[in-house]
């Protein structure tokens, strides 16, 4: 486990939202009317987004939907178990959630790495705005994103991200209203594609996309087909300081460079 992991099951303790230690003070309001309630869920982060293989790309989304109930099943380092060597990115159901993540996340890096869209699980990562799952096949209700805001801001500091990507409405709230997110000026008109913007997380300038949740089937697919290709451009253009570092290195050692280098100024 690297320093990463290892802050961010620290900051989860400390905030009493472990799996294995859970004492969170909202449980009680959270909980009430819903017995299918199960405790936090940690984080995923791939092994590469960890060591900064690729541009960090961390997706911040709505709520974990189902989990296990042992807390075991629920830490840093299982779930990542779980998602690298149990998960068959071509067997997810297309439409759903977690396969239009993995495919974003191969659309916005392929070009920066390239990558196979098999192998995008070890270079994202992915946080949910609620910590806690229904398990009843509805989004959480309004107060359980309302209660969980406090923890977000913390966990995506540790994570460092150099793109942010929110999907759906509570996530894209959580950024704006968190002051630990300092947003820059940047577009913000009705158009679909139209959301990229530069905000501070930590003193650190990340690119920020905002998509809709890939259950409004409509609007998301309106985005993946005229706005993520262009979104994948825009990333390789902000970030072709690092793919330039990528490619002399490796050319000097006549090998792949598994560690990129991090660019050193973002000026958008």
């Amino acid at each position: 486990m690297g320093e990463m992991l290892k802050s961010l099951k620290e900051y989860y303790q400390g905030n009493r939202i472990s799996p294995l230690d859970f004492r969170c003070p909202h449980w009680e309001a959270c909980s009430k009317g819903n017995p299918k309630i199960t405790e936090a869920k940690s984080a995923f982060v791939g092994t590469g987004y960890e060591k900064g293989v690729l541009p960090r790309l961390l997706f911040l989304s709505l709520d974990p939907g189902e989990s296990d109930r042992e807390p075991e099943q629920r830490t840093v380092e299982h779930v990542r178990y779980l998602e690298e060597h149990k998960c068959d990115v071509h067997k997810l159901p297309q439409q759903r959630h977690w396969y239009r993540t993995h495919e974003l996340a191969w659309i916005l890096l392929e070009k920066v790495g390239p990558i196979r869209e098999e192998d995008s699980h070890l270079y994202f990562a992915h946080v949910n705005s609620v910590k806690c799952s229904m398990n009843n096949h509805k989004q959480a209700k309004p107060q359980l994103f309302k209660n969980c805001r406090e923890y977000i801001g913390g966990e995506v500091t540790i994570l460092e991200p150099d793109i942010l990507v929110t999907q759906g409405k509570w996530a894209k709230e959580a950024v704006e209203n968190e002051k630990v997110f300092k947003i820059l000026p940047g577009s913000e008109d009705n158009q679909v594609c139209s959301y990229i913007k530069w905000v501070h997380i930590g003193g650190k300038q990340t690119l920020w996309f905002h998509t809709y949740h890939p259950r409004n089937f409509g609007m998301f697919n309106k985005q993946r087909r005229y706005c993520f290709k262009n979104w994948a451009e825009y990333v390789y253009t902000s970030f072709s300081e690092m793919n330039r570092c990528r490619t002399t290195a490796s050319a000097r050692t006549n090998k792949p460079l598994m560690r990129a280098c991090r660019p050193c100024c973002l000026t958008k």
